[in-house]
């Protein structure tokens, strides 16, 4: 019964991903249906919550994904109220409840970042835990993540102004702290996750869900993007991503 409603998530998440890549991406989305942008990251951010708690091997990955959540969400408030780690920004459309004046859906888009980063690299968690294990592991993650807003800032900013940036950057005006935060707060996670995490091979179709969860993200801002006149990021994007595949591979072999 379990596995049941797990796998109705999934199939919920794709039929809502499905109209919302049509609707949101060509910007159709009526003012009266806005709410339907928190419900896609929260869909995301539970499907991940559930890898985390597979991961973990139960209610511990539950807490672990909360934690993250939480850490999250400060992280982001001292960038909201003080400009430090991601720069100076504010939002400017709904995005639902706020904590410490930050949208909880973007813990929620944290723990999918996290995990489906995670999921690219579960073969890293594999053997005893070193330190350069852990330097490795880490670096190849946040690299992910930094690729995954490397396409998701210029949309919200550039494209939707979902929020703004009160500072100046190379990319797109979008401060290059910004990125250098994304980066370093999901190193800093994901050492953490590598010595809490003795390896525990998930189901199958699980981990390949998480790798596809992450594409179909990307997928979905590079559609806006496309539609926004956002070529370069775009083009920067996918040569990211695509970097990040071939050094996956490489990595694959050596261990």
């Amino acid at each position: 019964m379990i596995k049941q409603w797990q796998d109705l998530i999934w199939i919920i998440f794709l039929i809502w991903y499905g109209v919302g890549i049509i609707l949101v991406s060509l910007d159709l989305l009526p003012p009266a249906l806005q709410w339907a942008n928190a419900v896609f990251l929260y869909l995301a951010g539970f499907l991940a919550i559930l890898y985390a708690v597979k991961k973990f091997k139960g209610r511990f990955g539950l807490v672990v994904a909360l934690c993250i959540m939480l850490l999250t969400i400060v992280a982001e408030s001292l960038g909201v109220h003080y400009g430090l780690i991601f720069g100076s920004y504010h939002y400017e459309k709904d995005f639902g409840f706020q904590l410490f004046g930050v949208p909880v859906t973007i813990g929620f888009a944290w723990v999918m970042v996290i995990f489906t980063s995670m999921a690219h690299y579960e073969f890293l968690l594999k053997g005893p835990k070193t330190f350069m294990g852990a330097l490795k592991y880490s670096a190849v993650t946040s690299l992910l993540a930094v690729t995954m807003d490397l396409i998701i800032d210029p949309v919200a900013f550039k494209g939707r102004q979902y929020w703004i940036w009160d500072q100046d950057g190379v990319y797109y005006d979008i401060p290059t702290q910004n990125f250098l935060g994304w980066f370093f707060v999901s190193f800093f996670i994901q050492f953490f996750l590598y010595f809490l995490l003795k390896h525990v091979d998930v189901p199958v179709k699980w981990s390949e869900r998480m790798r596809l969860l992450y594409v179909l993200v990307i997928l979905m801002f590079i559609v806006t993007a496309m539609v926004e006149g956002l070529w370069i990021a775009v083009m920067v994007t996918s040569a990211f991503y695509g970097a990040s595949l071939i050094l996956r591979k490489r990595l694959e072999k050596v261990v």
